[in-house]
């Protein structure tokens, strides 16, 4: 019973709402309803296309949105988990959890929708032949077509043009694949397995969303590019694009694009790339009215009504023509654009009659099989005429029948158990291992969606003037934030037991045995477990398993396993933690992604760990760091026994300091705090006295302002320019330094296993001063000699480093652990 429903919600569910935005629980005002009641009139669709979160154009968004109604979206190839993190610690995955949502709040604020494909947001790449191949082309063009299937663009727009070398290779990869795409959606014959849940669909014409800011257009006759001003001002939002396109692009917080707002005349330009020519305005010879669906007279009846009806003081006066529209809307025959207007039509009821109603869980997560309180409200802010006839959930159906009263609160508490066949509520594209390209993505229907669907969705079956109108409310946990009130949480299937590996990763270093660390959680009251280890043949482990038992949902224990890989012949293994409970295995942690600008974020991931073994020798022991925009450095160096210290700012003097073998900066530590240039006279005076400074990059497009120059001891000039390649040639240029031969002698083997990049922002000029130690580059490119550049002043060493220590570090890389020791250990 539970499985055939959910393949029937799944379907109803993504073919009636995922391609149409339904608002919960907005709070409209009557200049909201107006803007609502002149999009219910316009028929169009916009797709626009690029390849990572912040890449979209929030001014066209908002326009075309806003000021022309059309059902706007955008497509972000990638969800940006190779990017780096302004705000915390988190990266890969999560960073791209992150920035997913970045986007949904940013699509909240322009009023656009989003979608994604399955591609892997694996680093910079400098062409797009490289990220096609890593991508696998045909895949991500697959879901191109799907997206565009689904969605069934009339227009197709992309941020960037096909020619490389300009710019990122997602960059043009995407515009690539957009222009293939446009030809062959259309096709039956192509990726006909999605004609199931889809049908062809041909865009009329697809444009480059161009700019001289980022493009040489010498080339292009300006001429016939379409210009359009998306600058207005909107009356009835009280802003102009330009200022909500400042406040949607500020919501990239992680990526510290914060955007002032702007205000004026902004021209965007166009060039057709292909379909059918259109001269003065992209929608050229598309019908964008009501006779796209051809609506027999009693619906444009109603229509024309509710629009000469409208009374701002009593915005609940048109529900009635609005429940007779919403009524004959079931005579089109257009099903794709029926849905859509419905649940316009179904917004629009909520907000004239001040409609209002939600579903709460009294918990935020629960495991299968747990009995868990919901509680429904619902209120009608109106005289209407509103009879809530029935709750569905699942399966279960609660019968109400009660009329609501004019602002008077309905309620209702039932208990409810979590069903027994449910997983956890891990991220759909995150269940599965992805490549080094593409996430493994099992069901379809989830494929181009920003998040997971809500298999908790109640209906809600109103009766408004005899009309029945079904809402959604997703279940959600309600607290009281004492900081901002409300805070809603999405309700998610657990797992009776967690295993949190103490670290995702285990160095072995210089033997074969080594205690590690997990931390098992209860998911619920009254459960115990079996917790041990799966693992290859040769690891051998003890004790064989820990038995844990806990009284109350939410307790913690730690557990102590020592792993010996003397057995094993490799220098890396994978093993996993395992819960076994009553008849059951889980082998899942749990994990909270919590900031304040977006939802918090409940994760389930895999209690799956890897071990590395390696030597490696250390002439010092205490660091200090100072963070940047945020890294795991510190946690990595704990990891093979250093002894790291993270101060802050006002820490950094030379008393503090003298008790530290060695003072490191975080990445892009001085374009978080220029202020840290006044630091110098005490980091100076330490380095002076035998102290080691490391300085990770800073980036090159601040630098003038920054001027970091006079923070450093000798001048040196970054530039733009970077190894994304990870197993770029290096070259060895000062082989007897003491940095590459103390404590670790280092050879070309330590530059094998390097994840995503070697470096990026080197440094093109530096002082004499200056000892340069290696260099770097990617095919067809000239070297970078100044990756690692050392000065010796007075006891101690400085050392500036564009090598990403960042990535390479938390990934267990043995090579990057010997040279960065050695850097640490200059002079000792």
């Amino acid at each position: 019973m539970m499985k055939s429903f959910k393949i029937i919600f799944l379907i109803f569910f993504v073919s009636s709402h995922i391609f149409s935005k339904e608002d919960n629980n907005n709070f409209y005002s009557s200049s909201n309803i107006l803007q609502m009641l002149e999009k219910l009139n316009v028929f169009g669709k916009v797709l626009y296309i690029a390849a990572h979160p912040d890449d979209e154009n929030t001014r066209l968004i908002a326009y075309l949105a806003n000021e022309k109604k059309y059902e706007t979206a955008y497509l972000s190839a990638t969800r940006g988990g190779g990017g780096q993190n302004f705000i915390g610690t988190h990266l890969k995955e999560n960073l791209g959890l992150i920035r997913t949502h970045e986007l949904l709040q940013a699509r909240k604020i322009d009023r656009g929708i989003q979608f994604f494909t399955s591609a892997v947001d694996f680093g910079y790449s400098k062409g797009p032949d490289e990220t096609l191949e890593f991508w696998d082309e045909d895949k991500i063009l697959y879901d191109f077509v799907w997206i565009i299937r689904k969605f069934r663009p009339d227009v197709l727009v992309t941020r960037f043009n096909q020619t490389p070398g300009i710019t990122h290779g997602h960059h043009t990869a995407s515009a690539i694949l957009a222009q293939k795409a446009f030809n062959i959606s259309g096709d039956p014959d192509i990726y006909p397995d999605q004609l199931k849940f889809v049908k062809p669909w041909k865009s009329k014409r697809i444009f480059w969303n161009t700019s001289s800011r980022f493009f040489n257009l010498d080339s292009y006759d300006k001429d016939k590019m379409l210009k359009v001003d998306v600058g207005l001002f909107n009356n009835y939002l009280g802003k102009s694009y330009n200022e909500i396109a400042s406040e949607s692009r500020s919501m990239h917080k992680s990526q510290a694009f914060g955007a002032l707002r702007r205000r004026g005349s902004e021209i965007e330009l166009f060039v057709q790339t292909q379909g059918s020519v259109a001269e003065n305005d992209m929608m050229e010879g598309i019908v964008t009215s009501w006779e796209r669906v051809k609506p027999h007279d009693a619906l444009k009846e109603y229509i024309q009504k509710t629009k000469d009806s409208f009374d701002i003081r009593h915005p609940y006066k048109i529900t009635s023509y609005l429940t007779g529209a919403y009524k004959e809307l079931n005579r089109v025959t257009d099903r794709h654009w029926r849905e859509i207007k419905k649940n316009e039509i179904r917004n629009l009821i909520k907000a004239s009659s001040g409609l209002f109603f939600e579903s709460l869980s009294d918990v935020e997560i629960a495991p299968p099989g747990e009995n868990i309180s919901i509680s429904f409200e619902a209120i009608n802010r109106s005289p209407n005429n509103i009879k809530l006839k029935k709750i569905v959930l699942l399966d279960q159906e609660i019968i109400i029948d009660e009329v609501l009263q004019d602002n008077k609160l309905f309620t209702k508490s039932i208990s409810f158990k979590v069903p027994e066949d449910l997983n956890s509520s891990e991220k759909y594209w995150l269940i599965n291992r992805p490549s080094f390209g593409t996430y493994s993505i099992d069901n379809l229907n989830e494929l181009g969606s920003p998040d997971n669907f809500s298999e908790f969705n109640s209906k809600f079956y109103f009766s408004i003037d005899g009309q029945e109108v079904v809402f959604s409310s997703p279940l959600e946990n309600k607290t009281n934030n004492p900081t901002k009130g409300d805070d809603y949480k999405t309700f998610s299937v657990g797992n009776p037991i967690y295993i949190n590996p103490k670290n995702n990763m285990e160095l072995f270093v210089n033997s074969n045995k080594k205690q590690v660390e997990v931390e098992v959680i209860s998911g619920k009251d009254e459960v115990s477990a079996d917790i041990s280890i799966k693992t290859p043949e040769a690891i051998k482990y003890s004790p064989e398993s820990h038995t844990v038992k806990f009284t109350k949902k939410g307790e913690k224990k730690i557990l102590k396993f020592e792993i010996d890989l003397s057995g094993g012949m490799e220098s890396q293994y994978e093993i996993t933690y395992e819960a076994n409970h009553g008849n059951s295995s889980y082998s899942r942690g749990i994990d909270l992604i919590n900031y304040d600008h977006i939802p918090m974020q409940t994760r389930f991931p895999s209690s799956s760990v890897s071990l590395k073994k390696f030597s490696l020798n250390s002439n010092s022991k205490k660091i200090a760091y100072l963070m940047g925009s945020g890294d795991l450095v510190p946690q990595s160096l704990d990891l093979v026994g250093y002894n790291v210290d993270v101060l802050e700012k006002k820490d950094i003097n030379f008393k503090t300091l003298k008790n530290y073998d060695a003072l490191v900066f975080g990445v892009r530590a001085f374009n978080i705090d220029k202020s840290l240039t006044q630091l110098k006279s005490e980091v100076m005076r330490y380095i002076e006295d035998g102290g080691n400074v490391i300085l990770q990059y800073n980036t090159s497009s601040r630098w003038n302002s920054l001027d970091l120059n006079d923070f450093l001891p000798h001048k040196l000039q970054i530039s733009r320019n970077r190894v994304s390649e990870e197993d770029a040639l290096v070259r060895i240029i000062n082989p007897k330094h003491p940095a590459l031969n103390i404590p670790n002698k280092v050879s070309m083997d330590d530059f094998e296993g390097w994840v995503q990049e070697r470096g990026l922002y080197f440094p093109n000029e530096w002082s004499e001063n200056y000892n340069t130690l290696i260099s770097s580059n990617d095919k067809g490119e000239g070297p970078n000699d100044g990756g690692i550049l050392i000065s010796k002043i007075g006891k101690g060493h400085f050392v500036y480093t564009s090598y990403s220590w960042f990535r390479q570090l938390p990934a267990g890389v043995p090579g990057a652990y010997k040279i960065f020791s050695n850097l640490l250990s200059l002079g000792k």
